[in-house]
């Protein structure tokens, strides 16, 4: 006789940005990478009926993960800390030096180096199906260090999604992304 069981979704996951050889992997994390989405919409009265709503209308839509990434890899850090150089000394090549700087200037453009995000949970039995993806996502990065024996430092990247403009302004697929219509 069958077991019957409702298969609920468990589990952590990892995040891919970029593409090719470009692609970061963020793949220790403490505390769970987050996917959220929100819709905004104005809701519309007219003076006859008071402040009931007679319509609304939908205004838009947000996205973003946040990815609370464990490891203090300075290199996978810089592509996820805008406006930030990463310098390499490599004198001795079994132990370069490196060193990330981060600027504070003003009016960098965050959606031009905006990348693909693809979300992939762990689980053995994940397919694409439980992928999200987010064409354009660009990060902004919070580092939070607590140097003590009882916490880790934890960088915590949040990725904004941003409309895909050629493209009716897609902002994120849950699924396979290369499922066409039919």
């Amino acid at each position: 006789m069958a077991v019957e069981y409702i298969d609920v979704p468990l589990g952590p996951a990892i995040v891919e940005y970029g593409t090719g050889v470009d692609m970061i992997t963020f793949d220790i994390t403490k505390g769970g990478i987050v996917f959220t989405s929100g819709s905004t919409k104005q809701d519309i009265t007219v003076d006859q009926y008071g402040d009931t709503v007679v319509k609304s209308v939908f205004k838009g839509r947000t996205c973003q993960v946040v990815v609370p990434f464990a490891l203090q890899d300075l290199v996978r850090l810089s592509k996820a800390i805008p406006n930030s150089e990463l310098y390499t000394d490599a004198t001795d090549p079994l132990a370069p030096k490196l060193k990330l700087e981060v600027y504070s200037t003003a009016g960098y453009n965050m959606t031009a180096n905006a990348k693909k995000l693809i979300i992939k949970p762990t689980d053995p039995q994940a397919t694409a199906n439980d992928w999200i993806v987010i064409p354009l996502a660009a990060p902004l990065t919070d580092p939070e260090y607590t140097y003590n024996a009882d916490n880790e430092r934890i960088a915590n990247i949040t990725f904004a999604g941003y409309p895909n403009l050629t493209n009716k302004g897609l902002l994120y697929i849950m699924g396979d992304e290369t499922v066409t219509s039919v």
